[in-house]
């Protein structure tokens, strides 16, 4: 068998491999997930029932940080939205500890900020709870021997915290959205 034999023998079965993905590709039904077509078939796109959450008010300044990155992720910047048929309601923990402490002078290297929450889907419709789920975020800081440099590490911290459950948070209701029947 000639050269020229071959690469006509690899052309043809690769051609068919070709041939053959694509007729299975074909039968794919392939929907990209915050796609503004419809849920189910029918009614609101995964970006409208997400904005159909209402987030509900947290206390605290590190609260207050999650439920504006919770509104923006949900909306898109359009607000929270009042007589929603959803509600989310939250309740935030935030703590702080030091796994490393300088030998030589005892005080911390660095600090993880510790970040819960669990949060509540209501049907307000319906009047039940429709989802209970935590979500958890971890984030370090370096320390150094200035006092306000250390508070607003701290701070900038919390808030890279509550953007990373922001986005735990709005990747969970859009499973939900999108599996409930």
């Amino acid at each position: 068998m000639s050269s020229v034999e071959r690469k006509s023998g690899n052309s043809r079965g690769l051609l068919l491999t070709a041939a053959l993905l694509a007729a299975t590709l074909a039968g794919c039904q392939f929907q990209p997930m915050y796609a503004e077509t419809p849920l189910q078939g029918s009614g609101p796109s995964l970006n409208q029932a997400l904005r159909d959450v209402d987030v509900a008010f947290i206390g605290g300044r590190i609260g207050n940080e999650l439920r504006n990155d919770l509104i923006y992720e949900l909306t898109g910047g359009q607000g929270n939205r009042e007589g929603a048929p959803y509600r989310l309601t939250l309740v935030a923990n935030v703590s702080a500890f030091s796994p490393v402490i300088d030998p030589q002078s005892g005080r911390s290297a660095a600090q993880m900020i510790a970040f819960d929450i669990t949060y509540k889907l209501h049907d307000v419709v319906q009047d039940r709870i429709v989802l209970t789920e935590t979500a958890i975020a971890r984030v370090s800081i370096d320390t150094a021997g200035q006092l306000f440099a250390n508070m607003r590490a701290k701070r900038d911290a919390e808030n890279r915290a509550a953007k990373v459950a922001a986005d735990q948070i709005r990747a969970r209701l859009a499973s939900y959205f999108l599996t409930r029947t």
